[in-house]
Parts: C-alpha cells; structure tokens; sequence
C-alpha cells in the first residue's frame, strides 16, 4: 500500500504530525510520500500515481480542498486527517489515525464520490472546483453587475456583492453563509446564490447538474476557485460554468449525516 500524505505547513504541529503519521504508516508496512505543496502534489507525473490508495490531508477542510484538486484526476481518493476549525470533508482525528490505517489495509472501507464544477473564462479553461466557484465584486465600494443565464435562458441582471456557482459539497459552505438551502448529499444538482443582493429579482437557483450557467460581466470583478484567487474579471468577460467529467472522491469508515454535521461543527 501506498500513500501520499499532504500538510499544510502553515498550521501549528503540521510538520510534527507529520513525522509522527508517517512513522506510524512505516511500522505498518505502508508506503508514503511527503508532501507540503498542492503544486508539487498536483505536479507529479500520471505513472507516479500508480498504484496510490490514497491521499492523506492533515490539515482543514482548505488542505483538502487543495488535495482534491490534485487528486481527482488520477482518480485516487482522499482521507481527510482533520486540524482544522470546522473539518466538514475529514473523515477522522489525528488520533484515529492507526486505526483506520488497520482498515484500509483489511478494505473496511468506503469511496464517496462527489461532483465537481468547471469553469470555463471567455473559453480558457479555469480548473475545477469540489466547493464553489465565486466572483467577487472588484472593490469593497463597489457591486458586482452580472448578467445571468441559466440554459441559454436569461435570468436577469444581478446586483450584488458577488455571486456563488456551487456543487451540492458547497452547500454547506458559503452559499449557506450566503442564504442558500443545504443539499441532501443524494441530490445532484448546480446551485446559484446571488451574496448580499441589492434586489429581490434574483434569488438563489438549485439548478440540474447538466446545466449550462452562463454570466456575462457588466462590472470589474475577481474570479476565486474553493477559495484560491483565479483571475480578474472585466466588463464583457464571459464564463461558462458546467459539471466536470471527473469526480472527487473519499475514504469513508461509516455513513455521515451532513445535517448531524452542521449541527456540531456550526453550533
């Protein structure tokens, strides 16, 4: 078995829990490989991940987000080690972690797939996301002037701070936050939340998740990809947003209930 484990160097402990998981994978037998940077992660050549059962994340739910992003294309799961505040995609604690080593080596386990977005900038290909696509309005004085359509029909005009493009995983990240609905884990579908609208002609959209949303920006704006600054987006700019081909995928040890979650990470 093998396994690459990714960090983020920027939480306290990251590099100690390193040392100490990897030692307790070595005395199981089991291969692993360092990692502190999702360029690096993401860099490595297709033949390296031959044969990777997983790809182990210490860190919050942003590490992982970042690993998925590597991870999804060589079709190789992730297993969430949580250090974070909130840890919503992390499977387990540090504490667990032996433990689940013993069953992922017995195969007493589960792979959980889940959707992903891409988004497509006057044509140039933007990457992917698990969570949310966002744009944001330019500057903190100012509102983001979109045109929205959804299927080729024309939704409208929206005026506000900015607007969320998310999966089902990215319900229960900003565009709750933003007064979007939670999305039963089951439901496949694209949804659409306009943040802190200046009118009520637009509200949030749960579309299918074979749409086509299309926006055409009337004002200056920031693209962000699961939190990542993406690129600035200027009046007359185009993006196309629809499902990606790959998923993303997770090591799971039992069934989660998404709403039992909110409940105790949120409260």
């Amino acid at each position: 078995m093998k396994l690459f484990i990714y960090t983020n160097p920027q939480k306290p402990n990251a590099a100690r829990l390193l040392s100490e998981l990897s030692d307790t994978a070595m005395r199981r037998g089991i291969e692993t490989e360092p990692y502190s940077s999702d360029v690096m992660l993401a860099g490595e050549p297709k033949e390296k991940w031959l044969g990777v059962t997983a790809v182990v994340t210490i860190g919050g739910d942003g590490t992982i987000l970042r690993a998925v992003s590597a991870a999804a294309p060589h079709d190789v799961p992730v297993l969430g080690v949580n250090m974070g505040r909130v840890g919503f995609f992390s499977e387990i604690g540090t504490e667990d972690f032996g433990a689940a080593l013993d069953k992922l080596q017995s195969g007493d386990y589960s792979v959980e797939s889940a959707s992903m977005l891409t988004c497509l900038v006057n044509g140039e290909n933007s990457g992917v996301c698990l969570n949310d696509f966002i744009i944001h309005r330019q500057e903190l004085s100012s509102i983001a002037h979109l045109g929205l359509a959804v299927d080729g029909d024309d939704v409208g005009d929206v005026m506000a701070d900015g607007l969320i493009v998310a999966t089902p995983s990215g319900s229960t990240a900003y565009t709750m936050s933003a007064g979007g609905p939670v999305v039963a884990p089951k439901l496949d579908c694209m949804l659409v939340t306009p943040i802190c609208p200046h009118s009520l002609t637009v509200r949030p959209i749960v579309a299918s998740a074979d749409s086509t949303v299309a926006v055409r920006a009337k004002s200056d704006c920031r693209l962000t990809r699961d939190g990542q600054d993406v690129c600035v987006i200027r009046p007359g700019d185009e993006l196309v947003f629809n499902r990606a081909e790959g998923a993303a995928k997770f090591i799971r040890f039992g069934k989660r209930n998404v709403f039992g979650l909110i409940r105790e990470k949120l409260k």
